[in-house]
């Protein structure tokens, strides 16, 4: 027979047949669960299913199935039920790292929400979420945060209802940081007990247990991380208008896939909705993190004593 484990992610119960250690524990009601993930087979080919890239199938009833050669194979149904058909140990760090990843961002596109591809931090009683490129150093400055005592609410997807009764709303999701080995060693964490990502990479999970708060928070700020080119100064500056949109689009978790599982219109209006509501500012940083303890200063600084 096989175990379950009861995890909490972004306020859903989730159910699973593998442990999912990169979650908190479910400590809430006895309510059913809001997603279940199970271990099984996936066809492979879905019935009348469009063929989105050479991984991804999308289908009928809210279908979609994703393939990682030598990790896994996905199905994801109704937003609700997610199968995986794992390539060797379904409880790999490789195989959550796309379920985790890629899966998760499929299940917030149907489900309404707004993913950005984002860490996000707690100052007081409200969200401040950082965005950007990959390699832009979202990840890095939440560890910064972290250090300094600041509860971590999310890395690389920070998940946002647009649409909660005063204001956009950012839930928690999980309870580490992805670092690779030049910010690790920054920090002085040891890697000793800590997972690789992927076997081939040198990028680890942190665990953040210790700060982690699993609360939803109001959205204060969002930051769009950019390192300086030559002559131009480092800072915080205003967003506006459509750069604002546009670069907040483009930080949309999975965003062209996020276009084809609904519907494009609503993706804009939701982040039309986000940057009239709340301020998009621009964070220029140089080639290094050097200045990661004066930058966490200054934007606790900012956000502190605020009231949404």
């Amino acid at each position: 027979m096989r175990q379950a484990y009861d995890s909490w992610l972004c306020g859903w119960r989730v159910a699973s047949d593998v442990a999912l250690p990169d979650l908190m524990p479910w400590t809430g009601d006895n309510r059913p669960a809001d997603l279940q993930i199970r271990v099984g087979s996936v066809p492979e080919h879905l019935p009348g299913a469009v063929q989105y890239g050479p991984l991804i199938q999308l289908g009928a009833r809210a279908m979609c199935r994703f393939a990682v050669p030598g990790v896994a194979t996905y199905l994801i149904e109704n937003a609700r039920t997610v199968t995986i058909a794992p390539d060797s140990d379904a409880g790999s760090a490789e195989v959550r790292v796309f379920l985790l990843g890629t899966v998760f961002g499929i299940l917030c596109h149907q489900r309404g929400l707004l993913p950005l591809h984002a860490s996000c931090v707690r100052i007081e009683d409200h969200a401040v979420a950082f965005c950007g490129p990959s390699g832009a150093g979202k990840s890095t400055l939440a560890a910064g945060f972290e250090s300094q005592g600041y509860p971590i609410l999310s890395d690389d997807v920070c998940v946002i209802d647009t649409a909660a009764p005063g204001g956009p709303v950012v839930w928690p999701s999980f309870p580490r940081i992805k670092l690779w080995r030049d910010a690790i060693d920054r920090f002085a964490f040891s890697t000793e007990g800590l997972e690789r990502t992927r076997p081939t990479m040198e990028k680890y999970q942190v665990r953040t247990h210790r700060t982690f708060d699993i609360r939803p928070a109001p959205l204060a700020a969002v930051y769009y991380l950019r390192e300086t080119r030559e002559g131009e100064a480092e800072g915080i500056s205003q967003m506006r208008g459509l750069t604002a949109v546009r670069d907040t689009c483009n930080s949309v978790y999975r965003r062209r896939l996020g276009r084809s599982l609904g519907s494009p219109e609503a993706m804009l209006s939701a982040v039309g909705s986000l940057c009239e509501r709340i301020p998009i500012l621009r964070l220029g940083r140089g080639r290094n993190f050097s200045k990661i303890p004066s930058m966490v200063k200054d934007i606790a600084g900012m956000h502190a004593g605020v009231c949404l």
